[in-house]
């Protein structure tokens, strides 16, 4: 049984889901989890920032205590 961390997930000014995830959980799940997605009003295609890092997607959510979904720049290529 692994152990849940419960970390904040916010997107805007005032959306915001606090819940506990598994130890496993990564930020790539985090941003394909139309869960929270829908439930931050947050659009596909985000970028996870804690204390100004934009985070890698093996990064396990349970070692942040607060991620912030940001939308993504989009680059003209």
């Amino acid at each position: 049984m692994s152990e849940t961390s419960t970390s904040t997930i916010r997107y805007g000014m005032s959306n915001s889901i606090s819940r506990g995830f598994e130890e496993n959980y990564t930020v790539s799940s985090l941003l394909r989890d139309t869960s929270i997605l829908g439930a931050l009003s947050a659009p596909e295609g985000c970028v996870a920032v804690s204390n100004g890092q934009t985070l890698c997607n093996d990064s396990y959510v349970a070692d942040y205590s607060s991620i912030t979904l940001e939308r993504q720049a989009s680059s003209k290529a």
